[in-house]
Formats: structure tokens, C-alpha cells, sequence
């Protein structure tokens, strides 16, 4: 695959090159190699042996400590096109459990399933079609899963959050989400799990119309933003700011 320039969109000196993100001036503490035998339980198949790598994280990039001096952490991800089975490849489900995080499309295109299920009769379900450039909030208390669904096109993004936020790997007792995205006679659908008797169907969410509330431009890199206009993000760096 050729050299792409990620800083146009992601205002980070960071490209993708050989399969795996080149930082030019930055840092990055951790790469995290998530592999099939990691996401297992979330799977709807899970006697599957392949493909072995899901995903690749970059935790914490920097550059001079600047971002971690303002309190932002950034990692960043990268996801090949694949099939697990019938199931398009995923991450594995997050929760933040105090904090909101921003998550930002650098390449390709995703289905991004939100989640906040409490009871059979309190639940929510959100599905958003992502695609470059594209940001989504993400609330508090809220699970994330971004699925690339792209047969011919690598998944980045960007997910940025206060660095006093954790986001913990939940869900592996429920076999992930609610729902599952896969492929099925050539097309796309969105299957239940069985393991939630009772669920509601996905909704859509007006994401733009949300990020433009919290003080956000559509197409300005979330990054710049956050330098640019810290005073406007104080909503990142509060406990349990924003809600759907």
C-alpha cells in the first residue's frame, strides 16, 4: 500500500506506511497488537482461528508532552479489512465510565455501535455510519464498538479523551454488543445477539448536530480544535458532561 498522509485530517504528523502508523516529531507509548484469541469472547463465531491480528493500537501519542500537558490522550488505530466468519472485524467493546471521548475517522469508513444497557426496559442502542474526517461522541457510561465494514479499505481513527479517563474492555461475559455486524448473501446486516433476550432495536443520532452544540466544527481536526479553543472543551475534561 502507498504512503497516506493522515495529518491533513487528523492535524497529527502521522502517516500509515507499510501497515503500521510512522510517527515524524511524535511519540507513542504502547503498540498494542490485538489479536483473535483477545477478542474471542466478543465474537459471534467463536471457534474461529482466523484472522489472528483484529487491530493495532497506539496509545498515548505526543509530541514534547504538549497534548498530556493539556490533560489530552491520543491513541490511535488501525484495522485491516476482514471477516471474522460472517462477522466484519471489530474492536473490542469499551466503556468510559466517567468521561466522555471523541472518536475521529483518519481513513476508510466504519459502522460504530453506542450502547447503554441497564435493563430489558432501559436500554439504547445507536448506529452511526462513519466515514473520513468524520467525528463521534461518545458519552459516558456509553460502549463502543467500530466495525470496518470497507472489504478493500484499512480502518484508522483517532480516539481522544481527558487522561484521567479509563476505558475498560467490558462486555466479554455478554459476548459483546447487543448487536453484531456482518455479511450475509453479499450484503450487510445488523443481527442480534442471543445473548439479550430483550433489546431495542438500533436508533439513529443527529452526530453532527451534537458535535456543533459542544462548541465543534465537522471538519476542523479534533486535535487543532482542542489547542485552538481549550476553553470549549471543558466538556472533556468534566465527569459525566455529556448525554444523548
Amino acid at each position: 500500500m502507498a504512503k497516506i498522509d493522515l495529518k491533513p485530517v487528523s492535524g497529527l504528523p502521522i502517516s500509515y506506511e507499510n501497515d503500521q502508523i510512522v510517527t515524524k516529531d511524535m511519540s507513542f507509548k504502547e503498540k498494542k497488537v490485538v489479536t483473535i484469541d483477545t477478542i474471542r469472547p466478543q465474537l459471534l463465531n467463536k471457534e474461529l482461528d482466523c484472522p489472528d491480528i483484529f487491530y493495532i493500537k497506539y496509545k498515548m501519542l505526543d509530541q514534547n508532552d504538549i497534548y498530556r500537558e493539556k490533560g489530552v490522550r491520543i491513541n490511535v488505530y488501525t484495522m485491516k479489512p476482514n471477516l471474522a466468519g460472517i462477522e466484519f472485524v471489530k474492536t473490542k467493546v469499551t466503556r468510559s465510565r466517567n468521561y466522555t471521548r471523541i472518536i475521529e475517522i483518519l481513513y476508510g469508513g466504519a459502522i460504530v455501535l453506542l450502547q447503554r444497557y441497564r435493563t430489558p426496559k432501559d436500554n439504547k442502542i445507536y448506529k452511526l455510519v462513519a466515514k473520513k474526517g468524520q467525528k463521534i461522541i461518545v458519552p459516558s457510561g456509553y460502549d463502543l464498538v467500530i466495525v470496518n465494514t470497507r472489504q478493500n479499505s484499512t480502518l484508522i481513527f483517532a480516539e481522544f479523551s481527558c487522561t484521567k479517563a479509563i476505558s475498560r474492555v467490558v462486555l466479554d461475559d455478554n459476548s459483546g454488543m447487543a448487536y453484531y455486524v456482518i455479511r450475509k448473501n453479499a450484503k450487510q446486516e445488523v443481527v442480534r445477539n442471543p445473548n439479550y433476550k430483550i433489546v431495542n432495536e438500533p436508533d439513529k443520532i443527529d452526530m453532527e448536530k451534537l458535535i456543533q452544540s459542544l462548541g465543534m466544527t465537522p471538519k476542523t481536526p479534533v486535535i487543532k480544535q482542542i489547542i485552538r479553543k481549550y476553553e470549549r472543551f471543558d466538556w472533556l475534561f468534566k465527569e459525566n458532561t455529556v448525554s444523548f
